[in-house]
């Protein structure tokens, strides 16, 4: 089956915040969160997150900002709202009065899609991407009238939780792939592999308190059961992804992984031994760890810039909750 990536794009609110404001603010919570961990663990923490400031929602809220990206990856892709087929939300913190509520339904009436599939699913976390388009990629297969699909996620830190430490801190953003299989320029997608481990579940949990959703993060979860496995783990699904083309990493031309550190970001560069500064620079440090935004964000990044030439293989990489690790592989 042959599907392009036709078009991507993201959208971010306007309002922004300092880490350093976000980190005294929410200063209890982490406290809190790192207190089982030692203190050597507690100072790695806080250091090597190369995060400056995020964006909030605000004058914009999520799905403000699904809209635009849909809107912005239609008019990239020359599509209108009859062509979309299948419209796939795949948000995992889409804000407090829409956590029970699919963008995908109200994009398919606002868009024009009105004979489009609308489906959804939560807690996909950083690694939804991949669950999306391999969702996207079932139903392509069994069913000839899906010729265009568009995935779209739209997130937002619930109130008071914009720490996650010791992984990151937390930035706003929307983002919208568009695939098609039909008569479309843009990357070919090669294979798409993802892994979940179920007993991982609770170390970045959803939870209600007082009527209100929390992310809770289990930091002795993360630091003695996530992290030991969280690169092999990684890699294990980066060699499966290659190896259904019949690559290998010294194949790959681009590299597109998270923003969640700047010391998870040296970590990956590490498993798949690029030199030092081999990863590309990406917006991390203005606009935070975007949830499964991240890899639209630097793959649309890439772009901008001109890097990503026709014929170059280009690996997307992300793990989160779950716990989920993804990899999808496209050639240019």
């Amino acid at each position: 089956m042959n599907v392009r990536i036709a078009a991507a794009a993201f959208s971010v609110p306007p309002e922004e915040e300092s880490v350093e404001t976000v980190l005294e603010r929410e200063r209890d919570r982490v406290e809190t969160t790192l207190a089982p961990l030692s203190p050597k663990a507690r100072q790695r923490a806080t250091e090597g997150l190369g995060l400056s400031r995020v964006r909030v929602c605000g004058s914009k809220q999520p799905y403000d900002l699904v809209l635009e990206a849909a809107s912005a990856a239609m008019t990239e892709a020359g599509i209108m709202g009859q062509d979309i087929d299948l419209i796939l939300d795949y948000s995992t913190f889409p804000g407090e009065s829409s956590q029970y509520f699919s963008f995908a339904h109200k994009l398919s009436d606002e868009l024009g899609a009105e004979t489009s599939l609308n489906l959804s699913f939560k807690s996909g976390g950083c690694a939804a991407l991949h669950l999306a388009i391999k969702t996207a990629l079932g139903w392509m297969s069994t069913d000839e009238n899906i010729q265009t699909a568009l995935l779209v996620t739209g997130d937002t830190a619930p109130h008071g939780n914009r720490t996650l430490l010791p992984v990151t801190v937390q930035g706003d953003a929307a983002s919208a792939v568009i695939l098609k299989r039909e008569g479309a320029e843009g990357p070919l997608l090669l294979s798409v592999e993802a892994m979940t481990l179920g007993h991982l579940h609770e170390a970045i949990a959803l939870i209600k308190t007082n009527g209100h959703l929390e992310i809770k993060v289990d930091a002795a979860c993360m630091e003695n059961e996530v992290m030991p496995v969280y690169y092999l783990n990684l890699l294990w699904v980066v060699q499966k992804a290659l190896a259904a083309s019949s690559l290998s990493l010294k194949d790959i031309d681009h590299f597109i992984y998270s923003n969640i550190s700047h010391r998870d970001r040296e970590g990956f560069r590490r498993m798949v031994g690029l030199p030092e500064g081999g990863l590309p620079p990406t917006p991390m440090a203005e606009y935070g760890h975007t949830f499964a935004s991240d890899l639209i964000i630097n793959y649309v990044n890439l772009r901008r810039e001109g890097r990503i030439r026709p014929g170059q293989l280009l690996l997307f990489a992300s793990a989160g909750i779950g716990f989920t690790w993804g990899v999808t592989l496209a050639r240019a």
